[in-house]
């Protein structure tokens, strides 16, 4: 007897068998949930948090204080299954946000391209209205393979480049207003 996997109305299913009253074979399809996707972000957010080549600031490039929206503490708070927190000072005040697996999956992949880097802010600090940042869709970073980002980098542009072909669709750096010492990559809406 061959089993099949369905999907039904985006659910996984599996299939079961019963035997009907005249001993046949009758399939039907047992409906599965899809992985959570906040179990999903937590477990990837654990490895960005193990991993020794991301660096996580604990603080803000600002000066100003708010423990809980670092770049650290909105990875730990991911990696414990909760959500991520603004800044007071941002424009849309202290709010809880899921960060995406989408960032996070395209942070571990830079990683995997072999780039170190210094992440110093992920949904904390202060950004535009509309930011992608406050709908936990990006991350800046300061420090590629040790070395501050600047328009004198070696690399920061293969790095905005890899950005692009992980998925990011808004990725600025040196040579874009506002962004002269960090490269931007932010995954679509």
């Amino acid at each position: 007897m061959t089993r099949t996997k369905l999907v039904l109305s985006g659910l996984a299913c599996a299939t079961a068998v019963l035997l009907g009253a005249s001993g046949t074979a009758l399939a039907f399809a047992e409906p599965r949930p899809e992985p959570d996707a906040e179990l999903t972000s937590a477990a990837t957010a654990k490895k960005i948090r193990a991993d020794a080549g991301i660096v996580l600031l604990n603080s803000h490039v600002s000066g100003r204080n708010h423990p809980a929206s670092t770049a650290r503490a909105n990875i730990a708070d991911t990696a414990a299954g909760g959500r991520a927190t603004t800044s007071p000072w941002s424009d849309v005040g202290v709010k809880k946000v899921t960060l995406t697996e989408r960032m996070l999956t395209g942070m571990l992949k830079m990683r995997a391209a072999g780039y170190k880097f210094r992440v110093t802010t992920i949904v904390g600090g202060d950004h535009s209205t509309n930011s992608r940042h406050y709908a936990g869709l990006a991350f800046d970073v300061a420090q590629i393979n040790g070395r501050a980002v600047s328009s004198s980098h070696p690399s920061y542009r293969t790095f905005m480049n890899k950005c692009r072909a992980f998925g990011a669709t808004e990725v600025l750096g040196p040579g874009n207003a506002g962004h002269s010492g960090h490269v931007h990559c932010a995954w679509p809406r």
